[in-house]
């Protein structure tokens, strides 16, 4: 996959991701850019890929984002001339760029998509028209929103990626199995220790957001009183991306007690960060990541299983080790097959139109020549 062209692109109207020039290329900075999450960073440090923001366009495809978060759809706009923090209900956010996504946004036309090999588009940023102007590139879509529009490809692309990580290979073009955070298995920690300078602190437990109710966060969680006995202080999610990671990075535990259901992308960002994660298993879709052996239900088992492992160092290290091996299985190997599968798939199948295609001209047939 290495030796593929990839681009990732989104839109001016879409609030996560990066906010940064397509001339950046250090993958540090443009993860740090981001408005919020971490997303699909694993794509600038493991492959070739390059990041565009692209206008706004009109066509029906391209403004699905509105039906995908319609209480936003029309304050979205903001985000042409000013920060993500702009927009109503956000105040609380800190962006990572001080940059609005109008400031790097170019037209989707200005951009020569037949230079990549696979293009993959935050929600539908390209219209159908362009993309069926170039027919060996591979182009996937993934909706911001997870389980929106995944049942089929639509829009003329050829693949759907479907946020999910179940380690499904796919053999051709069609919803493929692709978690919006993918990153290998040791790529955050690499790149938080080159860029803080030092290995992690290794001590405290992280409070997973969504074990809290309150935004931004300032307490922990009513369940994490029986886990401060344990000797290791409590981390709160930090609004700006780069001390959040921060945070994860220097906690030894990342622990999901209560609140709603999560997909898992905190889950995949802690693990890469090299820090262990401890969660109900039901509550996270992205379950296949967690051996039984860190599989907690309530604040008092995650006292028992903490207690267990400081005891044990050596069956720590072993779960994590088992935590990374699944994330490269299912975050990032069987993703990059089927989508190395799909492009061989659409190349095949389009070299074998032109074959068919010569084969029908009057003068490749012997009878019409003699």
């Amino acid at each position: 996959m290495d030796q593929y062209r990839i681009a990732l692109v989104k839109q001016e109207v879409y609030q996560d991701l990066y906010v940064c020039s397509p001339r950046v290329k250090n993958p540090t900075d443009i993860l740090f850019s981001s408005t919020t999450r971490v997303g699909p960073i694993g794509l600038f440090t493991l492959l070739n890929t390059d990041f565009h923001i692209v206008s706004e366009e009109t066509t029906s495809e391209c403004q699905i984002y509105r039906q995908v978060t319609p209480h936003l759809s029309d304050n979205l706009q903001v985000l042409k001339s000013a920060t993500v923090d702009k927009l109503p209900g956000h105040g609380f956010f800190r962006p990572g760029s001080p940059h609005p996504h109008g400031v790097f946004a170019v037209s989707c036309d200005d951009v020569a998509w037949d230079h990549y090999d696979m293009v993959i588009s935050i929600n539908v940023s390209l219209p159908t028209k362009l993309v069926r102007q170039f027919p060996n590139t591979l182009f996937c879509y993934m909706i911001g929103e997870a389980n929106l529009a995944t049942k089929r490809v639509r829009f003329g692309y050829d693949v759907c990626l479907n946020q999910e990580a179940r380690g499904r290979v796919a053999h051709k073009p069609g919803i493929v199995d692709f978690p919006y955070t993918f990153v290998g298995s040791f790529c955050l920690q690499n790149l938080l220790a080159q860029h803080l300078g030092r290995k992690s602190h290794d001590v405290g437990i992280y409070s997973e957001i969504n074990s809290c109710v309150e935004r931004p966060v300032t307490h922990a969680p009513p369940a994490f009183r029986v886990l401060e006995k344990l000797g290791h202080p409590v981390r709160l999610h930090q609004q700006l991306i780069s001390d959040n990671l921060t945070e994860v990075y220097d906690a030894r535990y990342f622990v999901k007690l209560g609140g709603r259901h999560i997909r898992g992308n905190s889950v995949i960002e802690a693990i890469s960060l090299g820090t262990l994660v401890l969660a109900n298993p039901t509550d996270v879709t992205h379950r296949e990541l967690l051996p039984p052996t860190t599989w907690i239900r309530s604040g008092e088992e995650a006292r028992d299983r903490i207690r267990y492992f400081e005891e044990r160092p050596y069956i720590y290290q072993k779960a994590l080790s088992v935590q990374r091996e699944r994330l490269q299985r299912y975050v990032t190997d069987a993703p990059l097959e089927s989508l190395h599968n799909c492009l061989a798939y659409k190349r095949k199948k389009l070299d074998h139109r032109r074959v068919d295609w010569k084969l029908r001209l009057p003068w490749r047939h012997k009878s019409k020549c003699v």
